[in-house]
């Protein structure tokens, strides 16, 4: 018989996930997840997958995305690591 509940632990690591997801787009794309009415708003329009929650977005949200995270990519040190 297939169980339908979480252990704590895999409840604990799910959790992590999440919020590693989160803070990731939040640190990539402030302005445009707070258009989107915040973190906890984000949270509730995501759905779980193999990666963690994702955010179900319209492409025009998605490109908001990823056009300030390319902004920020460009002007600042977002990714852009240390010489070696």
């Amino acid at each position: 018989m297939k169980r339908n509940s979480l252990t704590v632990e895999e409840a604990l690591r799910l959790a992590e996930m999440a919020e590693r997801n989160l803070a990731a787009f939040e640190a990539t794309a402030p302005k445009t997840v707070k258009a989107l009415g915040g973190r906890d708003a984000l949270a509730r329009r995501s759905q779980n997958c193999c990666l963690g929650p994702m955010p179900k977005l319209t492409v025009q949200e998605w490109c908001a995305m990823s056009e300030e995270y390319e902004d920020t990519r460009e002007h600042g040190s977002v990714n852009r690591g240390s010489p070696r």
